[in-house]
């Protein structure tokens, strides 16, 4: 339930003043002299929260036909936001007030109400979307030339350098943004092109080949009017925290912020780190060893996944061999015991390519190695297998992947719709029939993808100079580990020419409230006021000839642990010859609820990520 009252748009604008990293190291290879790091700027934050009337010497509250004012409405999940009902808001424009860089960017919270009509039928069903209306807008002093951005993930163009449109509502659907639901945008305009993020997930990154899209950083740095809607809008949107950029922003902004400024870091409030994963007492070993427990008698814990997590799972599978469904069964459910008021099952599949429940289709099955049904019944015995579900919006997708004894893998996935709400909690749990299951613990976690806009770091010639060339931030909330898998190469020049981790303040290189708590390098070398090489533990390391060497081609594992005040960093090197150089290191990384900052640079190396290696995660049995 909503209530209108009337309170002051709060504007806040912050202007960082830009800086560049240049400390002394202690290594043989100096900061580059002549590199220059832009400061991310934020140049103006629009958060609707103070208490008196809109000013109208700095905001204009224009009314389309047959619509209302713009006005500040208290809503239940996000506090005091700003209501376009078929109408628009016009401001100065802070972009005209600096000098932008090659990027301009914006975030904000955005919501459509759900409306309901009734459809032939006489049932009740929700009424069209219009995305074609604008949600910003640029616009130049006669009105003759104009930049907007709209609910379809679409950008117009049209001034008198050029005319350029993409995502046009009345030719594309890209269904980026559901009614009745609160979604995080963030939008990058680059020299080059666009990007486009939805609650986190990047939608489009796109280089422009046919249009030069400088034209519309030009544009929205120069013109003097901001626009929250516009005249063209015909429908209700409710806008909050939209915050604007003179460059481009980093993975930290892309990333969904908690809603509703909880203290967690996923939708609906929850802290991921936090969270009830396994309800009541954890279960290792489900079934009779013998495998003689019958169908749907023995169940391992409720896996609890909320939305938009992944939730892996590491059991070896046990069976008796007689049936092809002899082995592990799996079933996603509302978050309900068994049986009991609420509960509801989405879908039951097994090992063998069969399911059901209202969510099953068997046409969409994929899948490798099946055929040999009678080798498939001696190869399950002592397979250990990997299941991952993962949510994405009101889907789950689901892939389990058996390796067998002798090498021989099984692989299926199937989707399945899990509800209408993507910010509900749902359930998985498995079950034996004549099979007998031994989670491995360590291996059960729940985890997120990091987005990534740098995927090869440094030269590949590995002529990279020190502090010149470095990662994405990656930022840690407490109670997370992040992993990052990479491919590391190297000149072989030096020890030290490979890669190196920094964890630092949740800020910008050399901006405000920047610190670096240790750098670590992958030759049992760091430095920093958290730095102490008393807690060095490693394996593997001795020969430095030959580690200079193995480490050209090696693939890296690290995992950095936030535990209290305390960051513990563990990273393995798996070389050619199935050689591996292990480091593990501790060190303080301020208070425990703040989140921190990790980075890779390059030194003499480069090194090629991993999207698919590289994430957030916490143990499901805690």
């Amino acid at each position: 339930m909503k209530t209108e009252k009337w309170m002051q748009m709060a504007f806040a604008a912050v202007l960082l003043t830009a800086a560049t990293s240049c400390e002394e190291w202690g290594k043989q290879d100096p900061p580059a002299g002549n590199q220059v790091n832009p400061t991310l700027e934020n140049v103006a934050v629009y958060d609707f929260e103070a208490e008196e009337g809109l000013d109208p010497s700095a905001f204009r509250l224009s009314a389309n036909p047959g619509g209302t004012a713009p006005e500040i409405i208290e809503d239940e999940t996000k506090g005091n936001v700003l209501r376009l009902n078929n109408g628009y808001v016009s401001l100065s424009n802070p972009l005209n007030k600096v000098t932008v860089q090659n990027a301009v960017s914006f975030t904000f919270w955005m919501k459509q109400p759900l409306v309901m009509t009734t459809d032939e039928e006489g049932n009740e069903v929700a009424a069209p979307q219009d995305l074609s209306g604008t949600l910003l807008g640029f616009r130049n002093a006669t009105g003759n030339g104009s930049l907007t951005l709209n609910a379809n993930g679409g950008i117009t163009y049209s001034a008198a350098d050029g005319e350029w449109i993409e995502n046009d509502p009345a030719s594309v659907t890209t269904g980026y943004l559901s009614p009745g639901d609160w979604h995080y945008v963030a939008v990058i305009l680059n020299n080059d092109g666009y990007e486009w993020w939805v609650d986190g997930d990047r939608k489009v990154a796109k280089n422009v080949a046919e249009f030069d899209c400088s034209k519309l950083v030009q544009f929205a740095n120069n013109v003097p009017v901001l626009t929250i809607g516009g005249e063209d809008n015909t429908s209700e949107w409710l806008v909050d925290d939209l915050k604007v950029y003179r460059n481009a922003i980093t993975s930290k902004e892309t990333a969904r912020p908690n809603l509703g400024g909880g203290s967690g870091t996923g939708p609906g409030g929850i802290d991921f780190g936090l969270f009830e994963y396994v309800r009541e007492t954890p279960v290792y070993n489900i079934g009779s060893p013998n495998c003689d427990s019958p169908w749907w008698t023995e169940f391992s814990n409720y896996y609890r996944i909320p939305g938009n997590t992944t939730l892996n799972l590491s059991f070896v599978n046990h069976t008796s061999g007689e049936g092809n469904w002899n082995n592990w069964n799996l079933c996603l459910a509302t978050d309900a015991e068994r049986g009991a008021d609420g509960y509801y099952e989405y879908i039951v599949i097994r090992s063998d390519l069969f399911g059901w429940g209202d969510s099953y289709n068997g046409d969409n099955w994929t899948s490798s190695g099946y055929g040999d049904w009678d080798k498939f019944r001696v190869d399950m015995e002592g397979a250990q297998v990997k299941i991952t579900i993962r949510r994405e919006d009101t889907m789950a997708y689901i892939t389990a992947v058996a390796t067998c004894k002798d090498g021989t893998v099984y692989e299926e996935s199937i989707p399945a719709q899990c509800g209408d709400d993507p910010d509900s909690v749902i359930e998985a749990f498995l079950i034996v029939d004549s099979s007998y299951l031994e989670m491995n613990a360590k291996d059960c976690y729940a985890s997120w993808g990091v987005p990534l806009t740098t995927n090869a770091i440094g030269a590949e010639d590995c002529s990279t100079a020190w502090w010149t060339e470095f990662s994405d931030y990656f930022t840690i909330p407490s109670n997370l580990t992040l992993h990052l898998g990479f491919t590391n190469f190297t000149s072989g020049v030096g020890n030290w020419n490979n890669w190196n981790l920094c964890l630092s303040t949740d800020a910008e290189r050399g901006g405000d409230g920047y610190y670096e708590y240790l750098v670590i390098r992958s030759d049992l070398f760091g430095w920093g006021d958290s730095y102490n090489g008393d807690n060095w533990t490693s394996t593997g390391y001795g020969d430095w000839d030959k580690f200079r060497v193995d480490m050209n081609g090696a693939y890296v594992n690290i995992d950095i642990k936030r535990d209290g005040g305390e960051a513990y960093i563990e990273a393995d090197a798996a070389c050619a010859g199935d050689v591996h150089y292990n480091e593990q290191i501790h060190g303080a990384t301020g208070e425990p609820s703040d989140p921190i900052r990790a980075f890779l640079i390059v030194d003499g190396s480069h090194l090629k990520m991993n999207a698919a290696d590289c994430y957030l995660y916490t143990p499901v049995y805690k």
